[in-house]
């Protein structure tokens, strides 16, 4: 994942020959004031800097490993482009790789024709990569391997109060030390070249609001108004796409997609994690085998260390290792609490967090074991914060540096130019950390507003794994709670395979017994799109029913993996009960 300061990377292959040093290259040119050389110094310090602070996470290897990216082409097949979003949403990169030109990071930029493109699109889901892929291009290009023909490559983060307030080109290309004249003569060597020989890398589109996504400076630079011969490189989620493509429009556009790690990539995380331990190892891989759900967050580069070295530690306590998703987040969340109550051997001085009731420790929190009270109130603080910017899908939270107490959850991003003093941005570790997050926050609520919450958040997409984590956490175990999810059973196949979800979350057979009844039952998913894991999930409840079961599954569009986790979940015991097939 990353060399052994911790950077990530991007990208394994050879570098090319050492080139000129950019500075000198830049003082040899008699046409470039003496100022653009001083900042692409400044520039340069900036990469040379870890992208962030101290990580709970060891680094376990000095190498390089792929985060895969592919370029996208706008008149690609559309079959094709459908069977590559379902490889994507099953995690199965390689057949991605297949269909797609997989590209290294010193093709950016580069057209099929040998041209330049004007527009990078680089797009990828949260927690994916992006933001090291794009910071690890500002590295590449400091050392001098490629962008060669950029004097400046200038990293922004949408994220920083400075690059939110922006309202000139001015106010994008300075940096708080930079002598107001130096400033004035690189503007001006900018502006007179229309912004040729310099890159604009604005990372995380996305967390723009929309008002400053179309109608803005940065609007304005990436359609061509402003620095036309400029070349800009635009990182965002999915969810910005249509935005971002409008303004792109009438640019020659490369679009590049990060798609993180494939089984190659995941093996050698592996295999580098845990080469002292052959037996722990293949114990690891043999555990990933039998419990493909588990296998399919690691092409995630993040959850992959994240698995890793949660598996490492349970075995060193000789405890069973994750089972669901819902354990995987238990275990990352209570070692990062312990972390960080063994560090803070005195209290941080913060601002106090507002007084929190804390519901019974042993009934709504078993698995937070010995974490003290106070670092629970704080979590619980956490737990808010995290549903609210699940509610309004928003992954950013702004404030002064160093008055949130983070307990090691949220990372803090003090802004990268220190332009705002004393401001920092700050995130979870993960997407699906913060929706577990939001789902704690969620458990610790009455019964009764539980089950309010599990009728009404189905059709908001963004609550579905806080749902899923809910009923990991609280494993259904109020009558209200158990209403709900009979009743949500009930409102249609699409909510019927949901709701099996939630049963194996809670991962209690006794829980799948009560909820499916003692009788023969019918499960009539005709017609409903399923993924291999739906059948995973299918396999469990139907061998913890203990009742015979008729499938219905017209146009599911079954194929041999769907078949394989039937076989594989339980030992196959599915199949004990499985009285009928209509396909």
């Amino acid at each position: 994942l990353g060399r052994k300061e911790g950077a990530h990377a991007c990208s394994s292959h050879n570098p090319p020959p050492a080139a000129t040093p950019l500075a000198a290259r830049i003082a040899s040119t008699t046409d470039v004031p003496l100022g653009v050389g001083k900042y692409a110094e400044y520039l340069m310090s900036v990469y040379k800097v870890k992208p962030c602070g101290e990580q709970w996470l060891p680094v376990v290897s000095k190498r390089y490993i792929n985060l895969s990216t592919i370029e996208s082409i706008e008149d690609f097949p559309k079959e094709k482009e459908v069977t590559c979003t379902l490889a994507m949403i099953h995690s199965k990169i390689e057949e991605v790789k297949k269909l797609k030109r997989t590209i290294t990071i010193d093709q950016v930029g580069l057209l099929g024709d040998g041209e330049r493109a004007r527009c990078i699109i680089v797009e990828g889901i949260p927690g994916i990569g992006k933001s090291a892929f794009s910071w690890h291009l500002g590295v590449c290009w400091a050392q001098g391997e490629i962008l060669h023909d950029y004097h400046l490559v200038v990293l922004l983060r949408s994220r920083d109060k400075k690059v939110q307030k922006a309202t000139e080109v001015s106010d994008l290309f300075c940096y708080k030390e930079q002598p107001k004249q130096e400033h004035e003569a690189v503007m001006e060597w900018i502006r007179s070249n229309k912004g040729d020989g310099v890159m604009m890398v604005l990372d995380g589109y996305d967390e723009l609001s929309q008002d400053l996504q179309t109608s803005s400076i940065f609007a304005d630079i990436i359609r061509g108004k402003v620095l036309p011969k400029m070349t800009v490189l635009v990182s965002s989620r999915p969810s910005a796409n249509q935005n971002l493509h409008q303004l792109c429009a009438d640019q020659k556009c490369q679009y590049i997609e990060v798609i993180g790690f494939g089984k190659e990539e995941i093996q050698e995380y592996v295999d580098g994690a845990l080469a002292h331990n052959k037996e722990l190892r293949d114990e690891l891989m043999y555990h990933l085998e039998h419990h493909p759900h588990i296998h399919g967050l690691m092409y995630c580069s993040l959850n992959c260390a994240i698995i890793v070295q949660i598996f490492r530690d349970q075995m060193k306590m000789r405890s069973q290792p994750p089972q669901t998703h819902t354990e995987v987040y238990q275990v990352l969340i209570k070692t990062v609490l312990k972390r960080h109550e063994y560090k803070s051997v005195e209290p941080p001085v913060t601002k106090k967090p507002k007084k929190h009731t804390i519901p019974n420790k042993s009934s709504t929190f078993p698995w937070l074991g010995d974490v003290s009270d106070q670092t629970i109130s704080q979590l619980l603080v956490l737990a808010k914060l995290a549903y609210d910017g699940t509610n309004e899908d928003r992954l950013i939270f702004h404030g002064p540096s160093g008055t949130m107490e983070t307990l090691g959850l949220l990372h803090e991003v003090p802004e990268l130019y220190l332009e705002s003093s004393g401001s920092s941005s700050y995130h979870f570790l993960h997407k699906t950390a913060q929706e577990f997050m939001a789902a704690l926050h969620v458990s610790s609520l009455p019964p009764g507003e539980r089950a309010d919450f599990v009728r009404t958040s189905f059709d908001e997409g963004n609550m579905t794994m806080v749902v899923r984590f809910m009923a990991g956490l609280t494993k259904f175990q109020s009558q209200d709670d158990m209403e709900a999810v009979i009743a949500f059973q009930k409102e249609g196949r699409g909510r019927l395979i949901e709701s099996l979800h939630w049963l194996f979350e809670a991962h209690d057979p006794g829980l799948v017994h009560k909820c499916m009844g003692d009788r023969e039952w019918t499960l009539e998913l005709g017609g409903v799109t399923l993924d291999p894991f739906d059948f995973y999930v299918l396999g469990y409840c139907i061998a913890n029913s203990r009742q015979p079961c008729n499938l219905k599954l017209q146009l599911c569009s079954i194929n041999k993996e769907c078949v394989k986790m039937l076989v594989m979940v339980e030992k196959g015991r599915a199949f004990h009960y499985i009285k009928t097939m209509d396909l």
